[in-house]
């Protein structure tokens, strides 16, 4: 038999083994993301679904993770905190390289871009007349913004860039009220306007041609990777992401089949040319 002391250590000693036991880090859970373009509510309609989904189908937590900024989503990616992204070709070529994630799925299309001009200023002719200049577009690290700087290889001659919030259709509202002698405008955006607003524009540079905006994995899930893109690219998938393919694809509502190949080389669109990066 134990004394009162020796029975009482006993149990202290169970209880603290219980208490570490408890404390103990369960299996982390999957963190997917997207970057800080929405507020809460609405990026939990448009992920959150999807987070859903994802648990189900893989058997573990998937958690939808809204980024506290751009500079928050900037750290937390370099660190590999996210398991499951969708962004920009140009943040998905960054990961792929130095992440070593797997490409899973994209939005149909590719991203292309046209800066323009008024068809009546005789001065920007192409991309040399343009340094100096004031280009609404969005703020940095925005693909369409991150795509002018990728024209100019010198670091010393470049364009001012006049930022607008709100989407490039609100850069292109700025340009056309006076505030900028060019703006940046996706292709398929530019060939939606009237006949004779376009006449009334010239195209100054293009773009390099990128794919759409991506899913990718990271390594802990690249045994589930066939299986993700499989999700996303059926029905189930388009269902659970209905909300988000609403505003990003709204003409055609699906993703498509990706591979690694297509954005050797998109990293060095931030690397070296976005602050931080």
């Amino acid at each position: 038999m134990c004394t009162i002391n020796s029975c009482q250590k006993a149990v202290n000693s169970l209880a603290f083994i219980l208490l570490a036991i408890t404390c103990l880090p369960t299996h982390a859970d999957i963190v997917f993301t997207a970057p800080p373009r929405e507020n809460p509510d609405t990026a939990k309609e448009l992920y959150q679904p999807i987070a859903e989904k994802l648990s189900s189908i893989l058997g573990e937590n998937v958690i939808y993770e809204l980024p506290k900024g751009w500079a928050d989503y900037a750290k937390s990616m370099r660190e590999g905190r996210y398991d499951i992204v969708f962004d920009g070709p140009h943040f998905a070529a960054w990961r792929v390289k130095n992440l070593n994630h797997v490409p899973v799925a994209a939005l149909p299309g590719s991203l292309d871009f046209y800066i323009v001009a008024r068809g009546n200023d005789d001065y920007i002719k192409n991309t040399r007349s343009l340094v100096g200049q004031q280009i609404c577009a969005m703020p940095s690290p925005h693909l369409s913004t991150d795509l002018i700087y990728d024209l100019f290889p010198n670091p010393v001659l470049l364009p001012v860039i006049y930022e607008v919030k709100g989407g490039i259709m609100q850069g292109y509202k700025a340009f056309k009220e006076g505030k900028c002698r060019a703006t940046i405008i996706r292709a398929e955006q530019f060939h939606r306007l009237p006949e004779n607003e376009q006449k009334s524009l010239k195209i100054v540079a293009k773009t390099r041609s990128l794919p759409n905006q991506t899913v990718t994995v990271s390594q802990r899930l690249q045994n589930n990777a066939a299986q993700i893109a499989g999700f996303f690219t059926s029905q189930d998938g388009s269902h659970a992401a209905d909300k988000l393919l609403s505003r990003f694809s709204k003409n055609n509502k699906r993703f498509q089949q990706t591979h690694s190949h297509k954005y050797a080389g998109a990293e060095d669109i931030l690397e070296g040319v976005v602050w931080g990066w």
